[in-house]
């Protein structure tokens, strides 16, 4: 199957384990340890993963897809990073071939009102916004943990 290329540093993309089953193309999640079918979100949601790693973010306390009321609605969060048992990191990821728009971007701190993280990362593997919520300002990258 053909995966987009993605702008994270070739070591992440090369920790990512894939194999093949009756034709599908499996990821596996290293946070819920188990095989999912690679879909091309699922692709980027595991290299931001492999990221958050490699900036220092425990992988015992990131939690994926995690559910969180919105107003009425139930929706699911892609990646949270908790430090000290509070969000620290929301994480919104897209498709490659999804633009992020001030959709996405009101989709995540809608998510984020309810999470209440300091920062939040949108990505679609290919573009990566970052938002420090405290300064309401953009980071040009996620600081490393200390």
């Amino acid at each position: 199957m053909a995966r987009a290329a993605l702008h994270f540093p070739e070591a992440l993309t090369a920790s990512i384990q894939l194999k093949e089953v009756e034709g599908l193309e499996l990821i596996f999640d290293a946070v819920r340890k188990k095989w999912l079918v690679c879909t091309p979100e699922e692709w980027v949601r595991q290299h931001a993963v492999q990221y958050l790693v490699a900036l220092g973010y425990s992988i015992h306390h990131l939690q994926i897809e995690s559910g969180l009321k919105t107003g009425f609605n139930s929706k699911r969060s892609d990646i949270i990073a908790n430090t000290n048992g509070k969000p620290e990191v929301l994480v919104e990821c897209k498709a490659p071939e999804v633009a992020l728009s001030q959709k996405t971007f009101n989709q995540a701190f809608n998510y984020n009102n309810t999470i209440g993280a300091p920062l939040i990362w949108l990505t679609n593997g290919l573009q990566n916004l970052y938002w420090d919520c405290r300064n309401n300002r953009q980071l040009e990258q996620l600081p490393a943990k200390v």
